[in-house]
């Protein structure tokens, strides 16, 4: 009975083993995954704060770069290939960061951008390893390139600094939940974390 049990347990061990990724195996893009979580938190409440109740925006158009449904961020394309997704979300990251900048200039936007500006530079370092992880590449337009910005009145302010932060905060929806089980291309219809 002892050598049956014994038999079972080594079997259990061996598929779990089995099962695993390769000892050592670093995920370049397991730190996204916490990083775009905490962007989507702070980018919600600053979204929150700025807004106090409101749902009035002005018409306000700015350069922030959009995902668009043609840049293979769908669940097949992320398992085919999904370097071009994560290099696609890599430039629009780049666009809120210099928009974020933007609004944290003004006064009444300063205290929400606050805590979502390192989170954003944080997932940004870490969105770069993971393009370099997935053999892709770090355009210029991705280290540094700033938005063209026209000069916003001062009663615009809080309008703008509310539409940003309510469309940061919608990216970054997108962006948590591409990589909620790390490595797009990796996800499994098994995982039970995998993206759908």
């Amino acid at each position: 009975m002892s050598s049956c049990l014994a038999s079972l347990a080594g079997l259990f061990v061996f598929l779990l083993a089995a099962s695993a990724a390769p000892a050592g195996h670093h995920d370049a893009c397991a730190e996204v995954r916490m990083s775009s979580q905490d962007l989507n938190q702070y980018a919600r409440t600053a979204s929150a704060k700025a807004r106090n109740g409101s749902t009035d925006f002005a018409r306000y158009s700015n350069s922030i770069a959009w995902l668009e449904s043609n840049d293979m961020c769908d669940p097949a394309s992320l398992k085919q290939m999904s370097t071009a997704c994560v290099e696609k979300i890599l430039g629009v990251l780049t666009s809120y960061a210099s928009a974020v900048e933007r609004i944290s200039a003004f006064e009444s936007c300063s205290e929400f951008t606050s805590t979502v500006n390192p989170a954003l530079k944080k997932l940004h370092r870490d969105m770069g390893k993971c393009v370099r992880s997935l053999g892709g590449k770090l355009e210029k337009e991705h280290h540094g390139k700033k938005a063209e910005h026209h000069p916003v009145e001062h009663w615009k302010e809080a309008f703008v600094c509310q539409y940003t932060l309510e469309r940061l905060f919608s990216f970054s929806i997108l962006t948590a939940r591409v990589f909620a089980a790390g490595d797009p291309a990796q996800h499994s219809e098994g995982s039970s974390h995998r993206c759908s």
